[in-house]
């Protein structure tokens, strides 16, 4: 028998977006509804669970994460096809990617950026007073350091250890703000998700709605098909049965006279 997959049985590729999933479904249920198959309920569950198990991200990992790694699945028309498996691995979210790129690019930027302005500051520090060492050099450094950072500091070096200290906590706020607009674009795309999924669950709930009318409709009008040909059956007997009785009278008259 002809092996077939959820993917088979809606029509689409393994890599179908959610909108492809929910168009096939959709599509294949009022065809169903529409058809005089005898089996209509039964192939529209085969449907449901399909479309329930594809257009959930977790079950539809599983459900691939099965398929890859079993030689044989097969369906059969009654029976219910091979679905969730224990969930070997979970897909990388792509917006986690590449919002954890633009981070580290924008981290390596900075840092290069303070790198450039350090040694920038050195160079003219170097052109302007070749002798930084001297006292003079060193008092006119650290007023500019209080003047800049409202910090007094005791030498040059307890200047720059403040100053280093003070560019790791710039840094590490940076790196703060960047996860923080992270974390909330993930959020966002989080929400826009369930939105979306709540709607196309909306559709799906009224195009099965719709489909279990339609189909209750075919067998009512089935029903009343039959009655009228079981009615038209049984007025034709009544009518050879009152035709022959005619016919059996007009005889024994006959042969009385």
């Amino acid at each position: 028998m002809t092996q077939r997959t959820y993917y088979d049985l809606l029509g689409i590729a393994p890599e179908a977006d959610l909108e492809r999933i929910s168009a096939a479904y959709l599509r294949l249920s009022r065809e169903l509804a529409a058809s005089a198959d005898e089996d209509v309920e039964g192939r529209q569950k085969q449907l449901k669970q399909a479309f329930e198990v594809l257009s959930d991200p977790v079950r539809r990992t599983a459900y691939d994460a099965g398929l890859n790694g079993q030689s044989s699945l097969s369906f059969r028309g009654g029976a219910s096809l091979p679905v969730e498996v224990a969930l070997g691995g979970t897909k990388r979210n792509p917006v986690r990617v590449l919002l954890t790129i633009i981070a580290t690019l924008m981290i390596v930027g900075l840092v290069i950026q303070v790198g450039v302005m350090f040694n920038t500051y050195k160079r003219v520090n170097e052109v302007v007073a070749p002798d930084a060492t001297s006292p003079a050099a060193e008092k006119a450094y650290l007023q500019d350091f209080y003047q800049t950072y409202g910090i007094r500091a005791a030498s040059r070096e307890e200047a720059d250890l403040l100053l280093a200290d003070m560019r790791r906590k710039e840094a590490a706020e940076r790196e703060k703000g960047v996860q923080e607009r992270q974390l909330e674009e993930q959020e966002r795309a989080q929400r826009r998700f369930e939105e979306e999924s709540r709607r196309l669950g909306a559709q799906v709930t009224a195009a099965n709605q719709r489909a279990e009318e339609e189909a209750q409709r075919a067998r009512e009008e089935a029903e009343r098909r039959k009655e009228a040909q079981e009615r038209a059956q049984q007025e034709a007997e009544r009518m050879k049965r009152e035709s022959e009785i005619a016919r059996f009278r007009n005889r024994s008259s006959s042969g009385s006279e």
